[in-house]
């Protein structure tokens, strides 16, 4: 403290050299006008020097290449899709070779055997049964690949909250070295009225205690800058460590919503109930398949016979399976119509949980655009105009810096909660998205 006193005694001896020219008044009445207005006009318009903006479509586009849990679905796809090859083709056919007629003085030479048959045969299943197989098959390829869909609007809303909150702590970077800078200036004029004896030193302690705790809010906020980096990169399956450009504007985004159309939307297009029903195809698919094991499936084949040496006839063959045991068929079409029955009833109770979510969603969407309204419409002027009054009666004394001190606090907590409500209104319409199973921003406009 008494460092600080001697460098205050300093300031206030090169004051008084200063205002040699000038009465003291004037000096004063002219420095403090000066400060007021230059700080005046950076707070009504900040000049803002952006770097390179990153959209978040270019970012989303990127995780749909690159995210390693979408790759590993869009693998699945392709498996099914052989599948569906394969069960569209008839089993192998089968060769059998007999020989016969072997002399029994001579039970290993097989060159001396009388005859011998060489049997083709191949099996046929019941006309049905293959296509059948290759129809549930193909209905499991879309199952899976609504799966994957499901994945993907998964990811793409981690990596929105992600980008939103991103986005915040950049907001939050700007508007506290903004308060900063504007703090710097209420210092020095608390430093001149100071100087002029029109202010205690305790003023200017204040303000310098104020600007150490917004140096300590910038460190911790440059950390979680890095933080959310990292989780950024991670979605996009990039290194950690590679650095990000500057968010684009989150604030001029409004989604045109009706909560009816989104529940209709989302019952008709969700990807996750779009599987179930897909399933369920499948399911219905395989009760028919159950159904044909009541009739036989067909053998065919064909037997050239061998005598010394040439091949003087042939035999044809014709076989069928008896379904005798009729009760086994019937347990296993039993089985596979409970089996769609309760995908059914799984399908209706998460058609029930879908509308909820969307319900939900909504709501939260709804709160937080007007709370972001009150805040624009409301709060954020009202404080802007508060902490101007409050400026400009310090300088005439019709304030204490305690009072003005309190306006500067309020306007930065204003401001930052104003950015909350945008980034929450942001990080609610993309679970809103995720609820619905499609992407709102294509059809949203300004309001």
């Amino acid at each position: 403290m008494k460092r600080k006193g001697s460098m205050v005694k300093g300031r206030v001896a090169r004051g008084k050299k200063v205002a040699a020219g000038f009465s003291l008044r004037q000096f004063r009445n002219l420095k403090v006008a000066a400060t007021i207005l230059l700080l005046i006009s950076h707070f009504i318009s900040t000049p803002v020097f952006a770097q390179e903006a990153v959209s978040l479509s270019f970012l989303i586009d990127e995780a749909k290449k690159n995210n390693p849990e979408i790759q590993a679905y869009q693998k699945r796809i392709k498996a099914k899709e052989a599948r569906v090859k394969i069960e569209g083709v008839l089993d192998d056919p089968t060769l059998k070779v007999e020989i016969e007629d072997i002399p029994k003085d001579r039970p290993f030479n097989l060159g001396d055997s009388m005859l011998t048959r060489y049997t083709f045969s191949q099996m046929f299943p019941f006309p049905g049964k293959l296509s059948l197989k290759q129809k549930a098959a193909m209905k499991e390829v879309l199952m899976t690949a609504s799966e994957a869909k499901n994945k993907e609007l998964e990811i793409i809303a981690m990596l929105k909250q992600a980008y939103f909150d991103y986005a915040y702590i950049i907001e939050t970077i700007k508007i506290t070295k903004e308060i900063k800078e504007i703090l710097s200036q209420m210092a020095s004029i608390a430093e001149i009225r100071y100087t002029t004896n029109q202010a205690s030193q305790q003023d200017v302690i204040k303000a310098q205690v104020e600007l150490t705790m917004l140096n300590n809010e910038l460190i911790y906020l440059e950390a979680e800058k890095g933080v959310q980096i990292a989780k950024i990169n991670s979605v996009l399956n990039r290194d950690i460590a590679v650095s990000i450009g500057e968010p684009e504007d989150i604030k001029a985004f409004k989604a045109n919503i009706k909560l009816d159309d989104l529940i209709n939307t989302a019952i008709e297009k969700s990807p996750l109930l779009k599987a179930m029903e897909y399933d369920i195809q499948a399911r219905d698919a395989e009760v028919e398949l159950n159904k044909k094991n009541y009739y036989p499936d067909f053998m065919v084949g064909a037997a050239p016979i061998q005598r010394d040496g040439r091949i003087d006839s042939w035999d044809l063959m014709f076989g069928i399976n008896i379904p005798l045991w009729r009760s086994k068929y019937d347990n296993q079409v039993s089985e596979a119509r409970i089996n769609s029955e309760v995908l059914k009833t799984k399908l209706k109770a998460e058609q029930n949980i879908k509308t909820f979510e969307v319900k939900e969603a909504f709501i939260k969407v709804d709160a937080a655009d007007r709370v972001r309204n009150l805040y624009e419409t409301s709060l954020l002027p009202q404080s802007e105009i508060s902490f101007q009054s409050a400026f400009v009666n310090y300088q005439t004394g019709k304030v204490d810096f305690l009072t003005m001190l309190d306006t500067e606090r309020a306007i930065k907590k204003t401001k930052l909660e104003h950015i909350k409500s945008i980034v929450e209104y942001r990080k609610n319409i993309a679970l809103l998205e995720k609820a619905v199973g499609e992407e709102l921003e294509a059809r949203g406009k300004d309001r």
